[in-house]
């Protein structure tokens, strides 16, 4: 390790440990204050208890039941499509509409239903409460449509101001510069649950699979302890953007020291029909390094990624993500640094309970996973099997009963004309998905199928997504 590395590498682990230990300890301390009123406390733990009973409702019982209709179309989509085929087919054009008809009756209970919880925090810590939604909100987009859906995988189109904005945005999150963010995740797709991924929940080595220990550790590295062990991937100053490209090239993993799931090996290599290894992992090993390489050397090109991750810059944004609700607001330092614990124990939650627990509805290469909970306490980034499955699309709450307000908020931006050419899947991709989902997993097995009359065949190929 050059000198230059040493340094970015210590660097990089006094940031993590901020990262890290400030929120519990600011989250320790609001827990303190409130437990000096025991009536506030108690109700606290009501009103969380209330908030978490409507969503495991939903998870355990609604849920379910949307998984019957893969798709939910608008309105005026649903009229339009079913109009030709309602004379032969009244009784499932009725069923059809009465199922669009309860979900938003649906939509709109729940929604009035959570409206007690809010009032009830606010009651209970006032204009406090407010500033911990807000701050949870615009950090938690600036990761989602910033850091994630428009910095490593562009899944639609905006101006460079408007970039910029939610690339900052996600500063306030205290999860690293742009920059550094962007590559890491861009080495996790590349090299998904593998001894190379940057923080792969699974324990390779076959002998230590069974040890409870051992299995906890792996979680605990794709959690968090990963960001004290993975290393710096910026750019040394003393070389060229060339030169550095070269020196990345040339060092690929050791195939030595590269390990998968034995589930996975056919990801890996390919093997003809005799038994006999055509493509080997070392050709495919370097083939997805020399890839990876060229991407995180984009992202180094890029100026809006470059300025918004300069140390100045991202270190201003985050004081002022501090400051700003102290002056506005009298929020004190350890109240935001309790939101962040909040918010980035969530996105923590996306690389590594997501790729354990959860369903499976595109068959992928890795144990990538949609999770409900995730969903809503990530804003949508809990849609990771899909996410895993087609990266550039834009929706990862893509089938009827996923939830997922990061789209939203890209919708929003495309309704005011900040956004376009949004990568979305096409109506055949989720439908196949879902058939081969059925005859993959048992637990899907009653879930009807629809008529072949009414959606059709399904190409053997899927069609490329369309943009919207």
């Amino acid at each position: 390790m050059s000198y230059a590395e040493h340094n970015n590498r210590r660097l990089e682990q006094f940031i993590v440990l901020l990262f890290i230990a400030a929120p519990p300890v600011g989250g320790l301390v609001l827990l303190y204050q409130v437990l000096q009123d025991n009536a506030r406390f108690l109700a606290t733990i009501g009103w969380l208890a209330y908030l978490v009973a409507i969503v495991g409702a939903h998870i355990k019982w609604v849920r379910p039941y949307f998984r019957r209709f893969p798709i939910v179309t608008g309105y005026k989509e649903l009229f339009t499509r079913t109009k030709m085929i309602l004379p032969r087919h009244r009784s499932l054009v009725n069923k059809a509409v009465r199922t669009r008809i309860l979900r938003s009756i649906y939509r709109w209970a729940v929604f009035f239903a959570i409206i007690p919880f809010f009032v009830g925090m606010y009651n209970l810590y006032g204009h406090h409460f407010v500033w911990f939604m807000g701050m949870w909100l615009l950090a938690g987009m600036g990761i989602t449509v910033g850091y994630h859906r428009t910095g490593t995988h562009p899944s639609y189109k905006t101006n460079q101001v408007v970039r910029g904005v939610v690339l900052a945005m996600g500063s306030c999150a205290m999860q690293g510069p742009a920059g550094e963010w962007m590559k890491k995740h861009t080495k996790h797709h590349a090299f998904g649950e593998t001894s190379v991924d940057v923080h792969s929940p699974y324990v390779f080595e076959d002998s230590k699979r069974a040890i409870w220990w051992e299995q906890f550790m792996g979680f605990m590295h794709s959690f968090v302890m990963w960001a004290f062990r993975e290393p710096s991937l910026r750019k040394p100053m003393n070389m060229t953007m060339e030169e550095w490209r070269a020196h990345m090239l040339a060092h690929p993993p050791k195939l030595e020291d590269f390990r998968f799931r034995e589930e996975d090996r056919g990801h890996w290599e390919v093997r003809n029909p005799a038994g006999e290894v055509i493509v080997t992992t070392d050709t495919i090993l370097k083939k997805r390094w020399a890839g990876f390489v060229n991407d995180i050397v984009e992202i180094e090109k890029d100026k809006t990624v470059a300025l918004i991750s300069h140390p100045v810059v991202y270190l201003t944004i985050l004081g002022l993500s501090f400051y700003i609700p102290y002056a506005l607001g009298g929020i004190s330092v350890w109240e935001s640094l309790t939101r962040l614990l909040f918010m980035n124990w969530s996105t923590f939650c996306v690389n590594s309970v997501c790729h354990l627990w959860g369903e499976k509805p595109f068959d992928t290469p890795d144990n990538a996973r949609n999770n409900a909970v995730i969903e809503i306490l990530a804003w949508g980034e809990g849609g990771h099997n899909t996410h895993h499955n087609a990266a550039l699309w834009a929706k990862h709450g893509v089938f009827g009963w996923q939830f997922d307000p990061s789209y939203w908020f890209i919708r929003g931006l495309k309704s005011v004309g900040l956004a376009k050419d949004l990568n979305m899947p096409t109506n055949l991709q989720l439908l196949r998905a879902w058939r081969e989902w059925r005859k993959r997993e048992p637990w899907m097995q009653g879930y009807p199928v629809r008529p072949k009359h009414i959606i059709g065949e399904l190409p053997s190929n899927p069609p490329k997504a369309k943009v919207s």
